[in-house]
């Protein structure tokens, strides 16, 4: 393995070039650039997703999902997009699937694609429905909360593009003991760490700058300044999601804290957590099938 403090320092000089950055896969970039446009509509964004066979194949079987109730009366794209996701939702989570084409890691391992897609879906799902009771609503859109929550990890992606051998190693370390900080493995072993990785690509991608900064802060529950709402919405789906009844008291205090932050009720919260841990598994059984 390069030593840590020259593979950090390769890496910092690689991420100041964008060109050396993998760019948008083409379905990807016709998705933000929709997403850009004021008068982008429906048809428009199925024609996109339909020219994708498995970007399709997999937007319907998210939609088919038993969270939303549809099931199989779900027999089209257009049927996904305007019965159960709505035009954002079908528009980001598209644009997520799609922009991972680019970049190529393991299928399985803490890191693997299995499981950062299988927690990307429930931390995206849980941000959309928290933001719904934010005391702010005007300032928070549930839009960009979930885009934010489906893109925060792609650092991972980046550091197994550029660094496969290392990233193997951090990927064999965090599986065998998954209580560790893997920020503190990042920075113990490589000098670098994942946020700062996906807060580059996002960048270099033009991505909505507060889902850049989602991906730079999503680890810090005090962080402070621009759009510091969205941050810590991230931050406290990804708590909540972790938590289990063994929860230490100061880790229910830092929820409860942030909760209190956002003008989000507990009981509000914790409403929201049980319905996305009621189809845990059918969150990971569509990863497994995004993977295969």
């Amino acid at each position: 393995m390069t030593d840590r403090h020259e593979l950090a320092e390769n890496l910092r000089l690689t991420l100041q070039q964008t060109d050396l950055i993998p760019p948008l896969p083409e379905t990807a970039r016709k998705l933000l650039e929709l997403r850009n446009k004021p008068d982008a509509n429906l048809d428009a964004l199925v024609r996109i997703i339909e020219n994708d066979p498995i970007l399709a194949a997999f937007v319907m079987k998210y939609a088919r999902m038993a969270i939303f109730g549809y099931g199989d009366r779900i027999r089209s794209v257009t049927h996904a997009v305007a019965l159960v996701l709505g035009f954002a939702t079908a528009l980001n989570v598209a644009l997520g699937i799609a922009s991972s084409g680019c970049l190529k890691i393991p299928n399985y391992g803490r890191l693997g694609r299995v499981r950062l897609w299988g927690d990307a879906l429930q931390c995206a799902q849980l941000c959309r429905e928290l933001s719904r009771h934010v005391a702010e609503k005007s300032i928070v859109n549930s839009g960009l909360a979930y885009l934010g929550g489906l893109l925060q990890d792609f650092g991972y992606l980046l550091f197994a593009h550029f660094c496969p051998k290392e990233f193997a190693i951090l990927n064999d370390l965090v599986t065998q003991d998954q209580g560790q900080d893997i920020r503190a493995l990042e920075i113990k072993h490589f000098g670098i760490t994942h946020d700062l990785l996906g807060f580059h690509l996002l960048k270099a991608w033009n991505l909505p700058e507060e889902v850049i900064l989602i991906a730079a802060k999503h680890h810090f529950s005090s962080s402070a300044g621009k759009h510091v709402l969205y941050v810590k919405l991230i931050v406290t789906a990804n708590r909540l999601l972790r938590k289990d009844d063994s929860l230490e008291a100061h880790d229910q205090a830092e929820i409860s804290a942030l909760l209190f932050d956002l003008g989000i009720d507990e009981r509000e919260a914790e409403a929201e957590l049980q319905k996305i841990r009621q189809y845990r598994s059918e969150f990971s059984q569509v990863a497994r099938e995004l993977a295969a």
